[in-house]
């Protein structure tokens, strides 16, 4: 399985746009207030560090996927061992990213319709691309979905220009201050923190020279994207409202009404948002699956879908409600445990040992 840098650009707009923007405006909002747009760019920095340093440790072995270069570099069992933490971020924000598009979905359109229809409607299409042709599909449909999804948030955009309130966002810093624009930042960068599944993905890029520029690249221009969202709510419904909507940036093309003939402009947003879910649950299954097997050492990794579906399905429907997901899940589990141990703390041990490693192999070498 091969895919290209421009495929990896998009996989990382793609995957990445959707449950920003939908899920942590109104978290930025509520923190920062008008200086949320700080917020923004703050967990855009953090996001860069992030698939930098995941980058730099799969360049080590870039022939290798994350599940098989910490058996490389910290030998077969420590490598095994010191994945575990992996395996419960990665089944347990399946179950989450599952659940988050089916509740958008439920609330946006289908609020008739039971949840778990959704759920196994979603697991289905997800399965399918999976199952018939692994990372290539999900990279060939991120090419021809991101676009549009780009496309889709500049529409958007540009047909909400004429109700745009700049004095919303003022006073700069006054109202907030740093700590509180701290504050508004992590919500974004937890969920910038799930690029560390991009460590499965790298070693599919045949040149491991486009594997930075492209990753960075896609993190800019969703940074970029949701920077512009938060402006748009604040300046539109001012912070206060905008920080009490589950999702102020559909609230936005809601709102929308130009000369009264451009209306009803939010189908869009939930195009592009089942565009993106369904990009980023396949590719995250695919990833949960692909790198399971390789840590059972099986040969046929498409067997173990049926086993990682249905424990992803029963994560996804354990959580009582909409609150559980957005904030209790992203405060109580992915910033205190996951972002410090699996996003940052053993891709930098990686890192450090890996290089450590490979300079002395190189001064064996010589010296022979």
């Amino acid at each position: 399985m091969k895919i290209s840098g421009t495929q990896l650009f998009w996989l990382v707009v793609s995957t990445e746009i959707g449950l920003i923007m939908m899920f942590t405006l109104s978290p930025a909002l509520t923190e920062a207030k008008q200086d949320a747009w700080i917020s923004i760019l703050l967990a855009g920095a953090i996001a860069l560090s992030v698939i930098y340093l995941a980058a730099k440790v799969s360049l080590l072995h870039p022939d290798q996927t994350f599940v098989q270069y910490c058996q490389t570099i910290l030998g077969k069992w420590l490598g095994k061992i010191i994945f575990i933490p992996y395996f419960v971020m990665w089944y347990s924000v399946d179950g989450m990213i599952l659940r988050n598009s089916s509740d958008f979905l439920y609330i946006a359109l289908f609020n008739k319709t039971p949840l778990y229809v959704l759920l196994i409607t979603l697991l289905i299409l997800a399965v399918y691309v999976i199952y018939t042709s692994g990372i290539e599909g999900i990279a060939r449909c991120s090419v021809i979905m991101g676009p549009i999804i780009v496309l889709m948030i500049l529409s958007t955009f540009v047909v909400s220009l004429n109700h745009l309130d700049w004095r919303q966002l003022t006073p700069v810093y006054a109202d907030s201050g740093l700590t509180s624009i701290l504050k508004g930042a992590l919500p974004t960068a937890a969920f910038f923190g799930d690029t560390v599944i991009f460590t499965m993905v790298f070693c599919f890029l045949p040149d491991s020279r486009q594997v930075l520029s492209r990753a960075m690249w896609g993190i800019v221009v969703v940074t970029s994207l949701v920077f512009l969202a938060v402006v748009i709510a604040t300046m539109t419904f001012g912070p206060l409202l905008s920080s009490r909507m589950w999702f102020p940036f559909y609230g936005v093309s809601r709102f929308i009404s130009v000369m009264g003939f451009i209306q009803n402009v939010d189908i869009l947003v939930v195009i592009f948002w089942m565009f993106s879910g369904f990009t980023k649950i396949s590719l995250f299954l695919f990833a949960t699956t692909y790198g399971t097997a390789q840590w059972f050492n099986m040969k046929d990794w498409r067997k173990l879908i049926w086993v990682v579906v249905p424990i992803v399905f029963v994560i996804s429907i354990l959580p009582q409600n909409i609150a559980q997901v957005m904030i209790d899940y992203p405060q109580k589990f992915w910033l205190p445990f996951v972002m410090p141990i699996n996003v940052f703390g053993i891709p930098l041990l990686l890192w450090i040992v890996g290089a450590i490693r490979k300079k002395r192999t190189s001064k064996k070498v010589k010296q022979q």
